[in-house]
């Protein structure tokens, strides 16, 4: 098609069809002779140039008397006006407000260079290179240009037409594509044609198979890519290597970023530019490039901007670090389950830095009164220490976090100690003045008896008591954010006794507990006494529901109750069940490192739990804790508060009970102030988050809002919970399915949710956004174990571990193994509430290099 059909029948007469009325302004009046050509028993041209005074009476009566199915064109030999006032000055901007008008300036394409380009796809490059010395080429010379050239032997194996198809289809040809290949011996020559014509490439090598072409043309591609993106001139030592005619740059830029966001040819474009990087020894070559673009080639460049982006964050650079974490963080690079490490850390740590700065600004206009403060953490304060969990184990995943990122890890440390301890400082204060607890909120010992005991008296509830060790609020905020998917559930709060410890806390939980429960120093140690009686061991409390609820009453671990095979029911005449979990403290307290992973497994058996007690007939759901914990990774050198004296019995290096001196470090309590009956003279502690022992990286036992602020869950079960994800199938992929084995501790999964009442067509409009559990399972039966979870990232749920697929869409997540396990092992999609698989099983083995 010559340019002037092109003109005339996919502009002029298609616009012209859509609005009937058309103004074509042709200041250097290229488009005269097609304007007049389209004139028509349906169409009307009137051509200004004859004269404006007659035409412009011509026009207005031709417009008067438009008939449905008719047309008008007006042909204006003057540029279009651009600013309103010249808008009002021009007669025919009447014409143009009732239709349209060409060239629009407001319109992409319009341009004739654009124009020429969209008409001629395979002369792209010509066609930039003549504009570049003619900026008004007739349109003899535009059709003269690629006359003849075609590539039929090309476009009979690839299937496929225009110079930037073809190029794409040849650099990844399949094994059938090859074969037609070397059956044909005329494409070398048009091969030859095609990348000397649209890219410059004069091929060096001499072989004329397909492997030593591709080879080339894949060089030639990636490094044409990278030398354009470039803010700088390359390295002497690499300026012979060839280089595309610069009028090549949208088709190389186009085969760039199609062949890495192409999810089909993913790994074929990692390998061959890790294969080109290493060929041309880019990353020593370019090690002193600072001032790369913003397209990801070489995985050397995501090295470099992760260096950037550290850079800005250790610069308070918020708006560099956002951008350099929304070009590059998941580029084709993220599929290396280092760099999503790499990148999971950088993001967390901005998260927080951004988010302990805001709450910074806002914080004074909370801290005049207790309350208001109280109120704070519940809606805002909280997510500071929701993202210094989260960032804390990002740290914990990036072994090298200090050598990759000296200074960022002490930066947000420091940054968020520092919130936390003046809201700590503020609070401690009222505390001081007001007593314990806060008469705004319920205190622990009041829980039950205003809660569960109301619904056990009246009868015909059945109802289930989950006494949850370390429950911390902002955990507490996350596990509700889920059940509320499953169940009618509601987030409360509570305060919890002094001393926050466990034996103290779990029996604070207990029915009667305000008018009942104590605190007592026994030859030094803490004792917690119900009616004068010990209830610090587990024995002893669930004794104390028994002495109530007699066969009422029955009792169980959260995992054992979770493992009930499902004809194992508990008995109907049972109202009260009493669930216990003592697994986030006992983690904490002797495996730190594996906490976090732990608190997401606790949060599943918790969701899995409340679906089981629906199935087993309960009616309401207390999910309750003892007390919350601090996580004192932010500490610093000589950081831990000196003991006033010895006559102080310090509990949990937190508090101090007994009597003696105190400075101005301290608060302090006496005994009528503490919401609980205790013989102990004074509670005091450090008004500091700072604790008695120096090294403690996590604790409890004190006064902080993080420690004594915990969580109330109540649920009312529906009488049919909805199955998570019942519709749905998840399609998951390991490398394309090209290799079984992971190499690394961290293998990158890519996760796919499709419908499983999908039409003919594979249609899923109805499917809602589901969410997953990834793992990776050992063994079967009684001998299954979970050997690998996903990591917290993107889209993973730091505090559940869950993962959340939206239709349609792939996403990437990492897989964190355990350490400890070699082997064969089998990656699922999992529903968190009813435990069933979701789609296909991968079957993967480690293959760990030593």
């Amino acid at each position: 098609m010559s340019i002037e059909q092109y003109i005339k029948t996919d502009i002029l007469q298609s616009r012209l069809a859509d609005t009937s009325v058309l103004v074509v302004y042709d200041g250097e009046q290229r488009y005269h002779q097609l304007a007049k050509d389209i004139a028509s028993d349906v169409c009307d041209v009137i051509d200004v140039s004859q004269g404006s005074l007659s035409t412009r009476q011509q026009a207005i009566t031709a417009l008067s008397q438009m008939k449905a199915g008719k047309q008008l064109l007006v042909y204006v030999p003057k540029a279009a006006p651009m600013e309103e006032e010249e808008k009002q000055k021009d007669p025919f901007s009447l014409y143009a407000a009732a239709g349209s008008i060409f060239p629009d300036p407001e319109r992409s394409g319009d341009k004739y260079l654009d124009i020429c380009l969209k008409a001629k796809p395979d002369q792209a490059t010509e066609i930039r290179e003549l504009f570049e010395q003619n900026n008004n080429p007739s349109f003899d010379v535009i059709n003269a240009i690629g006359g003849g050239v075609n590539w039929p032997t090309l476009q009979a194996a690839l299937n496929d037409e225009g110079a930037t198809n073809l190029l794409f289809k040849f650099m990844t040809a399949n094994k059938d594509i090859q074969s037609k290949l070397a059956a044909e011996a005329s494409w070398h020559t048009e091969v030859q044609s095609l990348f000397n014509s649209s890219l410059g490439l004069t091929l060096r090598t001499k072989q004329s198979s397909w492997s030593a072409i591709a080879d080339e043309l894949w060089r030639f591609v990636l490094f044409s890519e990278f030398v354009f993106d470039l803010n700088e001139d390359i390295p002497g030592s690499l300026s012979d290597v060839p280089v595309a005619k610069s009028s090549a740059k949208p088709i190389i830029e186009e085969l760039g970023d199609k062949l890495r966001k192409h999810t089909d040819y993913q790994n074929l474009y990692i390998e061959r530019a890790s294969s080109i990087e290493e060929e041309l020894k880019l990353d020593a070559l370019c090690a002193n490039i600072t001032k790369l673009g913003h397209r990801d080639t070489f995985p050397f460049e995501e090295k470099c901007y992760l260096k950037q982006a550290i850079t800005a964050l250790l610069a308070d650079d918020g708006d560099a670090t956002r951008k350099i974490v929304a070009e590059h963080a998941n580029s084709v690079w993220s599929s290396n389950s280092d760099s999503q490490v790499n990148w999971g850390l950088v993001k967390s740590s901005q998260r927080l830095l951004e988010t302990c700065e805001d709450l910074e600004r806002e914080l004074p206009n909370f801290i005049k009164k207790q309350s208001d403060l109280i109120e704070f953490y519940q809606s805002s304060l909280r997510r500071a220490d929701q993202l210094h969990r989260e960032f804390e184990q990002a740290v914990n995943d990036c072994p090298e976090a200090d050598d990759l990122m000296p200074g960022v890890v002490d930066l947000v440390r420091k940054n968020y100690r520092k919130l936390v301890e003046t809201v700590q400082q503020r609070f401690t204060h009222f505390v001081n003045d007001s007593g314990w607890p806060p008469a705004e909120v319920l205190s622990n010992t009041q829980l039950f008896d205003s809660k569960v005991e109301p619904l056990l008296k009246s009868g015909g509830n059945r109802v289930a008591y989950l006494m949850v060790d370390a429950l911390r609020y902002e955990l507490g905020f996350e596990l509700n954010k889920q059940l509320v998917e499953d169940a009618d559930s509601q987030l409360s709060v509570a305060f919890a006794t002094l001393p926050s410890i466990t034996p103290v806390g779990m029996a604070s939980l207990l029915p009667g507990a305000y008018d009942n429960l104590s605190v007592s120093l026994d030859d030094g140690k803490t004792k917690a006494l119900y009616n004068g009686k010990p209830v610090g061991s587990v024995d002893q409390r669930m004794g104390v529901f028994k002495s109530q609820y007699g066969d009422r009453f029955n009792e169980m671990t959260l995992k054992d109750f979770v493992k009930l095979p499902k004809k194992k029911t508990i008995d109907t005449s049972v109202d009260l069940l009493v669930l216990r979990s003592t697994e986030i403290d006992s983690f904490f307290e002797n495996h730190p490192e594996d906490a976090p992973a732990m608190m997401q497994r606790e949060l599943k058996q918790i969701r899995q739990a409340v679906n089981k007690l629906q199935d087993q007939g309960f009616q309401k759901v207390f999910i309750v804790t003892d007390h919350g914990f601090y996580m004192n990774n932010a500490q610093e050198a000589g950081d831990k508060v000196t003991s006033p004296d010895s006559n102080w019995k310090v509990e949990h290096q937190r508090i101090l009970l007994g009597s003696g001196n105190l400075d101005d470090h301290h608060y302090s309590l006496a005994n009528d102030k503490l919401g609980i009956n205790s013989d102990i003279t004074m509670f005091a502690g450090p008004r500091s988050l700072s604790p008695y022992r120096k090294g403690m990286l996590y604790y409890h036992g004190g006064l902080s809002l993080q420690e004594c602020l915990v969580p109330v869950i109540e649920i009312t079960l529906k009488p049919s919970i909805v199955k998570a994800g019942q519709d749905a199938s998840v399609v998951l992929d390991y490398k394309k399915g090209t290799k079984k084995t992971i190499t690394a501790r961290f293998a990158v999964i890519e996760l796919k949710l499709e419908s499983l009442s999908a039409d003919l067509f594979g249609s899923s409009e109805d499917l809602e956004a589901t969410e997953i559990l990834l793992e990776a399972h050992s063994g079967a039966g009684k001998n299954l174990q979970v050997v690998g979870e996903a990591r917290p990232g993107e889209h993973v749920n730091a505090a559940t571990g869950t993962v959340t697929l939206e239709p349609g869409e792939t996403i990437k997540v990492t897989l964190k193994m355990d350490p400890e396990f070699e082997g064969k092992f089998k990656v699922k999609a999992i529903d968190p509430v009813t435990n069933s698989t979701l789609g296909n099983v991968l079957e993967l083995v480690t293959d760990y290099a030593v």
